[in-house]
């Protein structure tokens, strides 16, 4: 079995139970470091003349280590349809989430900022949010592993739930005040804070001309330190701006999407009946969470690849729901996902 092998989604289907294994990476992540644990000891016990007794709980605590990243690749997803309830268990026998189907909204798509994605299962109460892992994760629209997943378990999970109506289609009173959109001539415009955006581009400029200047705070950069600086700061700020007063109209009558900007950068119009969905990126910045950004997919037919365009950036769950019921009632289309 290959290391690839080892760490793509697996899944067992029995009767009235889907059991999914999303976290396989972490058997390669397992024996390398079983092989750097090793290399430590033999250095350790060379040189430093360590006997086995006098490395034992050195031994232990690296055992430990492996055996435990060993053992979370046994973390499974399990779907019971008879009892109607997800089960996630930590090693494959600590319960650690217990969740009814119709608590469930269904599996969907996340991207991540290294141009990533993985499958996750969402709360009704909470769709746009971290989730629960159910795949591993994916580089290529094309891994034959994630289509065998899309094809042949999701189908089969969204019956489970749909035997529960977890994915019957809730009734939702029509929106009568939006509170991300404004409605200008017609048009529904994306809201911007854009005194925000001033602020802080402004700010981002003058600290950027100062560190130019003889009086500059920062005087010990070489030469590619300057130009990532001047882009990032002297660039970026300017940048800042215009994307704050860029807008993202909606024109109920012409069934169209534009983004206009102050400068003519990125002008674009998309055709309400190219929409395919909405998909949400988790920003991280070292592992923190920073952001979701809502993208919207289109596809043209005459084009071979989709475009994407993020509308909004949120931090809060809450936040992201609400946006995506006012985008769908806007262009008068049913919510998907």
């Amino acid at each position: 079995m290959s290391l690839k092998t080892l760490s793509q989604t697996r899944w067992k289907v029995e009767a009235d139970r889907v059991t999914l294994f999303p976290y396989g990476v972490f058997y390669v992540l397992s024996a390398a470091m079983a092989i750097i644990f090793a290399g430590i000891l033999f250095v350790y016990m060379k040189y430093e003349n360590a006997g086995i007794m006098e490395s034992l709980p050195f031994v232990l605590f690296l055992l430990l280590l492996v055996i435990l990243f060993w053992g979370y690749a046994n973390t499974s997803i399990e779907f019971n349809n008879r009892q109607g309830i997800m089960r996630k268990k930590l090693m494959g026998f600590i319960p650690v989430v217990n969740l009814p189907f119709n608590q469930l909204a269904g599996i969907n798509v996340i991207s991540n900022t290294m141009g990533g994605y993985n499958y996750r299962v969402f709360k009704k109460a909470d769709k746009y949010g971290k989730g629960v892992a159910v795949s591993s994760g994916y580089s290529r629209n094309d891994d034959p592993n994630a289509i065998a997943f899309v094809d042949g378990v999701v189908p089969l999970i969204h019956d489970y739930l749909n035997q529960h109506d977890a994915l019957a289609p809730a009734s939702v009173a029509p929106i009568t005040n939006y509170k991300y959109f404004k409605k200008e001539n017609g048009r529904y415009i994306i809201k911007k804070n854009k005194v925000a955006a001033v602020i802080f581009g402004l700010l981002m400029l003058a600290f950027g001309i100062h560190e130019f200047t003889p009086a500059a705070w920062i005087d010990d950069l070489n030469l590619l330190g300057n130009i990532c600086f001047f882009i990032f700061f002297v660039l970026g700020g300017p940048l800042i701006i215009i994307a704050g007063f860029t807008t993202v109209a909606f024109d109920q009558s012409a069934r169209t999407i534009e983004r206009k900007s102050p400068i003519g950068l990125g002008n674009r119009t998309w055709n309400f009946a190219d929409f395919t969905g909405i998909q949400t990126l988790r920003r991280s910045i070292n592992f923190i969470y920073s952001g979701t950004d809502v993208q919207m997919h289109f596809q043209h037919p005459d084009k071979p690849k989709p475009e994407v365009i993020v509308v909004h950036s949120f931090r809060r769950s809450r936040n992201i729901e609400r946006f995506v019921q006012e985008l769908y009632q806007i262009m008068d289309q049913p919510e998907v996902g």
